[in-house]
């Protein structure tokens, strides 16, 4: 409730002030709004956790990253999909509508993943080796593959807009997240974890989003680029303020 809380805060503020400033536009400003608050809570909270505060971290990371495959991300493609401004809103039915949320592969594999789990089924070794390869590769390659879409006058041309979605997504945020977990009482630990999650960069598969449809792919190309960047010193800032407020004995 924490880490959702704060997203929907910053996301509505988003979305409502570029939508009533760009005439409603339903696609570009649910994107704006998605760049300010989807994180990388996968790639970036969970290993960043798990080595400051040992595994008892990894579970408030794994429900952060469970919330954002299953709800945050399907939310996004359901936006866009009913965008009025595009002809195939208007013939798009629910059942299609549905098939294609649960068939995204973000969606699909969190949820296989899931079942996996839950069922107790062992992972044979070879699979398990081969899929850690690709793990360790995946953000390295996400990032150059946002490198390779960028250029500096589309940089220059959204530098603006992209400052003010990096400051919503790595202050804004984690500071109502954090608000949120002291008034809910939260253990230290999981405000710790629920701060420092929502504190991490933008999600690159917002990138692969705006891609898929055509909408804003500039500006969430720099905004990912930029809050990977200037994440290196916030969550610095936010692990000392964590460290000061909500002290946790750190792994040894």
């Amino acid at each position: 409730m924490a880490f959702g809380g704060g997203f929907l805060v910053c996301f509505a503020l988003v979305f409502l002030t570029v939508w009533t400033q760009r005439g409603r536009d339903l696609a570009g400003s649910s994107m704006q709004g998605w760049a300010a608050s989807m994180t990388n809570t996968g790639f970036v909270a969970l290993p960043i956790l798990q080595a400051t505060y040992g595994p008892r971290a990894v579970l408030p990371a794994a429900i952060a990253t469970v919330f954002v495959a299953v709800v945050m991300f399907p939310a996004a493609v359901i936006l866009q999909e009913f965008d009025p401004s595009e002809p195939r809103s208007s013939r798009l039915e629910a059942f299609a509508l549905i098939r294609r949320v649960i068939l995204n592969p973000m969606v699909l594999s969190t949820l296989i993943g899931i079942a996996w789990s839950a069922l107790g089924a062992p992972m044979p070794g070879p699979i398990s080796a081969y899929l850690h390869i690709l793990a360790d590769a995946l953000t390295a390659c996400a990032l150059f593959a946002i490198g390779l879409g960028l250029s500096i006058n589309g940089l220059l041309a959204n530098f603006g807009r992209a400052i003010a979605l990096t400051i919503v997504k790595l202050l804004i945020m984690p500071l109502i997240v954090f608000e949120l977990s002291i008034a809910m009482r939260l253990d230290p630990l999981y405000t710790a974890a629920a701060t420092i999650c929502a504190g991490v960069p933008t999600a690159k598969t917002v990138y692969i989003l705006s891609g898929e449809y055509c909408c804003e792919e500039p500006l969430v190309a720099a905004t990912v680029s930029m809050t990977t960047l200037c994440s290196i010193a916030t969550l610095i800032a936010w692990m000392y303020v964590l460290a000061v407020v909500a002290p946790i004995g750190l792994r040894q």
